[in-house]
Formats: structure tokens, sequence, C-alpha cells
């Protein structure tokens, strides 16, 4: 399959599990096959002759079984569920190792990965001209080229494993049975026990090539990962524009408590903080600060409520840089504040 050569980036961990949730994961069927066959091979290496020893007994079961009359006698219900009970013993074993195998394999290619998309039917594999190009594809050519090769570095392996023995294997007919059984099976597991060794190293070997193929199949594009990029964190653009509403609302309501400040303390013109001082407060409150264009808004809004609204630079800075709205005045400021306060009492009073 061709490669997108715009796709240059690594998959994103979102890309991957998207992937995996339409069901590509990496997966070599001759990895699954081999582990399958080494566990099979060890599996009766551990319990052939005991497996061999009860289907002899077995037979020689049913051999008695086939005499005349004995069959009558039992029934036709005992003999099938002799038959059952010899089919579970001799095959369950090998069931169950074989299912543990092809779970554990899977997931140790794919891990832990559910997805009903691949079961989805597809109608344009139905086209036969797709099909004839799939047929003829690329990735055809390669599987065709792959499979190939497995074929000739087994039929190596198994020449390699014979041909010392053939003239010993032709000679069996002149031995004792027992010895030309031996020779017999000397050469059948040195032949299936190489094989296998083959098939393993093949079937690594194809696992990585799937590997690297399937990581080359979800590359993204740089534009791709910047659109993922704006999708998971939201697009900077509308954050930008959210950001600039909440701040106009909270200038908004920030604005609308000046009419209740007590005194608005300017710069004269580029800062003002209004400051709210009742007898149930600890200490005066900012109610509204702002710069430039914010300060003179606090400033209008002062004088339409008949705020008092006095200059005092170094004051009106220093509360600018050290309280918060919505925040009591800081204990090193209480003294010049307490005489800002004194002196709009002053005026009150005068008035």
């Amino acid at each position: 399959m061709a490669h997108d050569p715009a796709r240059t980036e690594k998959a994103t961990p979102r890309r991957r599990q998207k992937a995996r949730d339409e069901g590509s994961v990496p997966r070599s069927a001759d990895f699954d096959g081999v582990i399958l066959l080494w566990g099979n091979f060890f599996l009766f290496m551990g319990l052939g002759g005991a497996t061999l020893a009860l289907l002899a007994r077995q037979v020689a079961h049913f051999l008695q079984m086939a005499r005349p009359g004995a069959l009558a006698e039992a029934g036709l219900v005992t003999l099938l569920g002799d038959v059952l009970m010899i089919l579970g013993r001799l095959l369950l074993p090998f069931l169950g190792v074989n299912l543990l195998l092809a779970l554990a394999t899977g997931f140790a290619q794919r891990g832990f990965s559910f997805s009903t998309k691949p079961l989805e039917p597809k109608f344009d594999r139905l086209n036969p001209a797709q099909g004839f190009q799939r047929l003829f594809s690329s990735r055809a050519m390669v599987d065709l080229v792959k499979s190939l090769a497995k074929f000739a570095i087994m039929a190596w392996v198994a020449y390699a494993v014979l041909a010392p023995r053939i003239p010993a294997l032709m000679d069996t007919l002149k031995l004792p049975l027992g010895q030309s059984l031996e020779l017999f099976q000397s050469a059948v597991f040195a032949l299936y026990r190489n094989v296998l060794l083959a098939m393993l190293v093949l079937a690594i070997s194809d696992f990585a090539w799937q590997r690297s193929s399937w990581e080359k199949s979800i590359r993204m594009t740089k534009q791709e990962i910047k659109d993922e990029g704006k999708d998971s964190e939201g697009n900077p653009e509308i954050k930008q524009k959210q950001k600039s509403i909440m701040m106009a609302a909270a200038r908004r309501r920030m604005l609308a408590e000046v009419p209740k400040a007590t005194v608005v303390v300017t710069n004269p013109t580029h800062v003002a903080v209004a400051l709210q001082y009742d007898e149930k407060s600890s200490a005066p409150v900012c109610v509204a600060k702002g710069l430039d264009h914010l300060a003179l808004k606090i400033r209008e809004k002062a004088r339409e409520a008949g705020v008092p609204i006095l200059e005092r630079p170094e004051l009106a800075r220093a509360l600018y840089r050290t309280v918060d709205v919505q925040k009591p005045i800081p204990r090193d400021l209480y003294q010049a504040v307490a005489q800002v306060l004194a002196f709009v009492y002053r005026l009150r009073g005068a008035a």
C-alpha cells in the first residue's frame, strides 16, 4: 500500500485510539500460528505418552464392546456417553491450551482492543473491478513474495534436516521394527523442531514488518496534528473571543459597583481605584479599578452617582498594584486610605 508522502508525523495517541476503535491494529497471522504450534509441540511432549495410553485403552474398550451381545447389554446411550467422555478427555487439554495461547498472543500483539467495525458489511468489496485491483496491488505482490520466500526457507530447512538422514532411513527396512521407529521418531522430531524455529524467526520478522507498516499507515500530516490540537484544546480564536466576552461581562459588573463606592482615588487620568467602606467592614474594599479607558469609565460612573473623586497619584498606583477587586486593602495602606476617607467625611459634613 502506497503511503502519502505528506504524512511525515508520528500518530498521536488520539489517532492511535481511533485506529484501534475502527479495528485497525498491527497483527501477524504467522506469529499467532507459530505460537500455537510451539504450544502444541510442548503440550504433546508433556501429554503425548498419557494421551496415547488413554487412546489405546479406549480402543481396547471399544473392541470389547464390539463382541456379540455387548452393545445390546450396554445400550446405545451408554456407548454415546463413553464416546463423548473419551473425546473430552482427549481433546479438552489441547483445546483449552490453544484457547489460552490464542488469547495471549492476541493480547501481546494488539493489547485489549474490541471493535465491531470490521464486522460491518463493506459492499465495495463485492465490486469485481476493485477486487481485481486488489489482486494485483503492490501489497498483494509483497504478500506473494513473502509467501514464496517463506516456502523456500521452510523447504531448505526440511532439506537440511532430512538430507543427512536419508541413507539411514532407507536402511530401516533391514533393521528391527523398534530401531526403525526410533530413527523415524528422531528424524520427525528434528524436522518439526527446526521448522518451528525457522517459523518463529520468520514470525518475529513478519510482526516487526506489520508493526512498521501499521505505523506508516496511521501517520499524520502537520495540518492534521494542528487540527487535532484545535479540536482537543479548543480553537484559539474561539477561546480568545470567549475570554473577551467574559472580561467584558466582568467589567460591566465592576462598573455597576462604582455607585456604591465611598471614594475614587485617581492618578489623575491613567489610574482609578474605587473604594467602599462602612462601619461593618474591617477594612476598605476595592470595588473597581482600571487603567486609561476603564479608569475614565470609573470616573464617569462616580460623577453620575456623586461619589467623591480625589487625585492621589502615588496612593492610586499603590492600590492598583496591590489590591484585587472585591478584596480589602493591605495593612500598609491603612493610614493613607484613612486620611483620604477622613477628608471625604469632612467634605460630607461640610455639605
